[in-house]
Formats: structure tokens, sequence, C-alpha cells
């Protein structure tokens, strides 16, 4: 449910902070006063289209938070638990909107995307704004709304269908690449053996790269190594002109021996010289060692060079990394194999493309027969409610059909268009009064008409939604009197079961209102500012109904105000 709308420096609003409640809440004042604009705030939190034109003049920013009381619903429990915000029992969606048009979404004031907004709020709000009927003029749409009236079975085939041609696209896709050119093939397949061969002929070795470098490393600088090394034999042990480390070392071994037989606590130190001086040898002979294995052959310069080559060529050609190329090596093999067992491959995928096609085809009959018996459903339904709303004499028809195509799915004899929806292409049909002949509603149905057909409609698809807050802006525009009073008991009927929020004029569905908050337009230091406040009291509904009734208060229409609230109290 939605608890609280929070509003700063948006459109006409400076500051604004409305409480809701369970129920049915209705939102009421004069013509431009900021109703809408209050939906509209609703809508950019959850995720709409954030402008620079919602940021008031003046300010640097514009702000929106939405507080929400969450729902036991296990799908959304599930998706809160899924995005980490299963903390608790509210939510806390904000929008920031930025005077240079920039905008940024938080839930629970962590910064998320607005797909992610967008994804959560499918679950807290459903908003049916005040040009939503635009939408039934749209063919395209009828078909979503009648699966969306078409109970479960429906939405089982649907998803089933989804699914199937999903696998048929991908198979047909498949089977396409096999059918190419025999031609383009045998230069294809005759390019991957090439690849396969270079790199398998190359032998290469994830450790062997580095370990060339470091050769070349040491080749490069070959002669200068033997001399630094040879040096640093003949300072540690070979001697010459001056004393040897190991010639000083033994001198130095030969007096802590004598010193050791004059005190016998020296003997450690004169145990550990004679060590170092045996290390001193060992350490020499390794030098010298050392210093023979340094290879200066121009050859082995060349040699490493020229495998180091092989590595850098292939590098250019096939990957960055050995373990690229190699990978790159065994994509080439299977890309080879599936073109070597292509007839075989080609044959094997035609079967399962005729299978799964046999499969779709009669699901999307089965998908199709049950569309028909819930457009018999959605008639009969509408054409009840659009006698409460005063029409008794209209009727909403569904039209079906399937178009031919040569290269569709064949059902009952007939090859027709088929997608992701299936085959059928479902229309409106409206006949306003006996006699006439239905015809499309874009044709025919007048402005209020269509207000009226759209309650209808919105009226049955609530009832089986469990959307916990539900939004209507103004759509009982061009309706009043009697249809109006139908309209808000459907209204109140439905925020029974959960929250309704309902911006309107009429009288008749504000005085059925649990939370009655009127918005109004105040100057203040010479700007116009928008302004909301929740009338608590009885004589404060009973004045704003009175002007809703007569457009302005007067005695007259105070009574009548205070006779349609004694008329819908609960004890009336």
């Amino acid at each position: 449910m939605l608890r609280e709308i929070y509003l700063e420096n948006f459109a006409l609003v400076d500051k604004l902070r409305l409480e809701l409640g369970p129920g049915l809440n209705v939102l009421t004042g004069e013509t431009g006063a900021g109703k809408s604009v209050l939906i509209d705030a609703v809508e950019v939190a959850l995720g709409g289209r954030a402008s620079a034109d919602y940021v008031k003049a003046g300010a640097d920013r514009a702000r929106i938070e939405l507080l929400f009381d969450v729902p036991e619903q296990e799908g959304l429990r599930t998706l809160l638990a899924d995005m980490g915000y299963d903390e608790g029992d509210q939510l806390v969606i904000s929008r920031e909107i930025l005077a240079q048009g920039r905008s940024v979404a938080r839930i629970n004031g962590r910064p998320v995307t607005v797909g992610t907004v967008q994804q959560l709020s499918s679950y807290l709000v459903d908003i049916h704004g005040q040009h939503e009927h635009q939408w039934l003029l749209k063919p395209h749409m009828h078909r979503r709304l009648l699966d969306s009236l078409g109970g479960q079975r429906l939405r089982d085939l649907l998803d089933q269908v989804g699914l199937l041609y999903r696998r048929h696209r991908q198979l047909r896709q498949q089977l396409e690449a096999y059918s190419g050119d025999a031609r383009t093939r045998a230069r294809e397949m005759d390019l991957l053996r090439f690849q396969i061969r270079e790199i398998q002929a190359a032998r290469l070795q994830p450790e062997e790269e580095s370990d060339l470098l470091a050769q070349r490393q040491r080749l490069m600088h070959a002669q200068r190594l033997r001399e630094v090394i040879h040096e640093a034999y003949a300072t540690a042990y070979a001697g010459g002109p001056q004393r040897s480390a190991f010639d000083s070392l033994g001198e130095v071994c030969a007096r802590l021996e004598e010193a050791a037989q004059l005190d016998g606590a020296l003997g450690q130190l004169a145990a550990e010289a004679k060590r170092l001086q045996y290390e001193l040898r060992e350490l020499s002979s390794a030098l010298r060692r050392a210093s023979e294995e340094v290879n200066t052959d121009p050859a082995a310069l060349e040699a490493v060079e020229e495998r180091l080559e092989v590595y850098r060529k292939l590098k250019r050609k096939y990957g960055s990394t050995v373990e690229e190329i190699l990978a790159y090596q065994e994509e080439m093999e299977r890309r080879l194999s599936r073109l070597e067992n292509s007839e075989e491959e080609a044959s094997r995928l035609q079967a399962e493309l005729e299978a799964v096609s046999r499969e779709l085809a009669t699901s999307c009959r089965l998908l199709s027969e049950e569309r028909r018996r819930a457009a018999r459903r959605l008639e009969d339904m509408a054409s009840e409610q659009l006698s409460e709303l005063g029409m008794a004499r209209a009727a909403l028809l569904v039209r079906i059909t399937q178009e031919e195509d040569a290269q569709g799915l064949e059902i009952n004899g007939k090859r027709v268009r088929f997608g992701p929806e299936g085959i059928d292409r479902v229309e409106f049909l409206f006949a306003p009064n006996p006699g006439e002949p239905p015809r499309p509603l874009s044709r025919i149905a007048s402005g209020g008409e269509i207000s009226r057909v759209m309650l209808a409609l919105k009226y049955l698809l609530a009832r089986d939604d469990d959307v916990p807050t539900l939004i209507f802006d103004e759509v009982d525009s061009g309706i009043g009197g009697r249809a109006g009073a139908v309209v808000g008991s459907k209204l109140h009927r439905i925020a029974r079961d959960r929250q309704v929020i309902c911006v309107t004029h009429l009288a008749q569905i504000a005085c059925l209102a649990d939370h009655h908050h009127l918005l109004s337009k105040r100057v203040r230091a010479g700007r116009t500012v928008t302004e909301a406040r929740s009338l608590l009291k009885e004589e404060e509904k009973v004045r704003e109904l009175a002007r809703m009734l007569a457009g302005e208060v007067s005695e007259t229409a105070l009574e009548h105000a205070r006779q349609l609230l004694r008329a819908t109290s609960p004890g009336a």
C-alpha cells in the first residue's frame, strides 16, 4: 500500500507531504490545482520519463519520495530478497531530477537503475491515466487485454507458445546456417583446416614463452654476464695480484683457531669461520661452472628469436595469450566438425524443426480456442458493465482472425502467420445501438463512450489483479449523473480488497471516499504553489462536495452535499 507521497520542487509544488490510507482515497480540487501533477510525480518515481520540465522554476533539483507498506505477496517478497531489500515491511522509492535533466532513482536510499524500479513497481502500483483510453483505439493492444482477462489456462498456453516460438526460431536460424552454398562451406572448411594445422604445428606450451623471453635476455647479454661472473669468482677464490676473499677468510680462521686455544669460549667463532670458508669454496665452484655455462653462441639467440616470432605471429592472428590461441583452436575444431557433418546435422535439425512446428501449431490452435472462450466471457461481462454505466443497448464484441502466410504454420489445412503470442489478431468492435453493425472502436465510439468502455474493462481487470494499489486519474472524464454514481460504486467495491487512489471531479465518487484529500493552488510571495491537505472533519468534506456539485458553496449545494454523504454512509 502507498502510505505517503512527498514532493519537493516538483512542477508547481514547493513542498508537499500527503498521507494516504487503505480503501478509497480521492483527490479533488479545482481545475489546475495539481491533482494530475501528483499522479505524474508517482509515475516518474516509479520509473517514468524524468524531464527537467518537472523541476520547479528557480530550483536546482526536484525530489519525489514514495513510502510503501510491503504486502505479503510471494512474488514481490522473492524479488525484494533477490534485490537485497528484505530487511523490513516498508520500502522507500525516490527519484531526484536535476535541472540539467539527469535523474537518480533510489530504493531505501541506495541508487538503482530505472529498470529495477520499474520491475519492482509493477508489483506495487497500477496506474490508469486519464489519457489511457487512447490505447483502447489501437488494435494491437486488444490481444494483450483479452489475454490478461483470459484466466490461468490461457496464460499457461501463452507461455508455452512463447517458449516453442523461440525454439522454432532458433532451430530455423541454425538450419539456415547449414543450408548455405556448398562452395562457401568448402572454402570455410579449407580455412579452418589451415588455421588448425598452423596452431597444432607450433606445439605451443603455456609456460614456454616466458622461458624463451628469459633465455633471450641471457643470450643478449651473454658476454657481459660471463665477465661479471668471472670477476665475482676471481674476487671470491681465484686470487691474483690481490688476495682473494677465500685467502682472507683462511687467515681469519687461523687467527680464531689460535685464539680458541687461549680461550675455549671462542671455539664457536672459529667453527663458524671454518663453515663460512667451506661455503665460500662451494660458492666459488658454482661461479666457475656458471661462467663456463654461459652460452655466447649467436646461433642460440637466433633460434630463440625465431621461436618467439612463432608466438608473436599466432598471437596477432588468433589471440592475445597462449590460452586464447588454444581455445580458438578448439572452437575451430568444433566448427569444422559441424561443417564436415553438416548434412547429418541439417537432417537432425530439420526433423526437430518439424516436430517443434507441429507442437507449436497444436499449442497455437489451443490458445486460439481458449481466446475465443475468453472473448465470449469478456463480451458478456463487458455488456453487463456497460449496462450499469448507462449504455444498456450497447455491445462490445471481440473479433479474432488469422492472416494467411505461405511461410506460416499449418493449422486446420491452412498456413497462417504466427509469432510469440500465437496466430490471432484480436480487435474490439463496438455497437452503440441495436441493429447497428459492430465496427472498430476507433471508427465509431465517441469520447464519452470510449471512457465508459475503458471503465468497464478496467473494472474487470482490477477485479482479477493482485496489485495492492490502483490509481485512477480522471477516468470518469466525460460521464456524470447516474453513471458517475455507478463508477463510484465500482471503485468503492474494488477498494474493499485493495487501496484505490482516484483523481475525480465528480461528487458522486468523492462522497464514497474513505479518505478525502483536497489539492489547491495559492499565490505565495508572487509565485503559484500547490498544496494538499486531508479533509478530516465532515463539514470540510461537505464544503468540498458542495463546490464540486455547484461550482460554488451555497446553502442549496451544502444541503445536497450532506444528502450525498448521508446516502453513502455505512448505516444508510
